[in-house]
């Protein structure tokens, strides 16, 4: 099977020069290429850490808003009628208000097909919310009715979050 007039693989390794320069200089690419690389692990973990906290911010927000309207609303004992409008909470009206400014100013950093796209997304579940409160003016006591109700609240606040975290401005240090 061995060929003597053939070198064996040991042989040829042997045979082989130690050192080999590159034809160009490497290191340049190579110095240049860390950083980014450093950059970009950066940038993907504020990311991940801006994407975490205005979840948090965003369920927080959602809570405080939901168990502020289910104590400011919630009707008197043997009172027929419950007030399903939005709150009038100074501080939720003000607090809602910012959001959706800074909701609006992200929106319209976005491509008109996507920004027309969400727009309808954000008028459907509007028009949900207000359907579900006409429902629950004629059906008060349905806890269905009321769950799909402060769950449109969550989806319209979802939305405006996911359009600030879509379009955070990617921070360079």
């Amino acid at each position: 099977m061995t060929n003597p007039a053939r070198p064996s693989l040991d042989e040829q390794l042997a045979n082989l020069p130690r050192d080999v320069a590159p034809s160009r200089d490497l290191w340049r690419g190579i110095a240049r290429r860390l950083p980014e690389q450093r950059q970009r692990r950066r940038s993907v973990a504020f990311a991940v850490a801006a994407g975490i906290a205005g979840a948090c911010i965003a369920s927080a927000f959602s809570w405080a808003i939901l168990r502020g309207h289910s104590v400011s609303t919630a009707a008197p004992l043997g009172a027929a009628a419950r007030n399903f409008d939005e709150p009038r909470n100074p501080r939720y009206v003000a607090a809602r208000a910012s959001l959706e400014l800074n909701f609006r100013e992200r929106l319209s950093l976005l491509d008109p097909a996507t920004r027309t796209r969400i727009e309808a997304s954000l008028a459907v579940i509007r028009q949900a919310h207000e359907d579900i409160r006409q429902a629950l003016a004629s059906d008060p006591e349905s806890p269905v009715l009321e769950q799909l109700w402060q769950s449109t609240w969550h989806d319209e606040l979802d939305l405006y979050d996911n359009v600030v975290q879509a379009t955070q401005p990617m921070t360079r240090t």
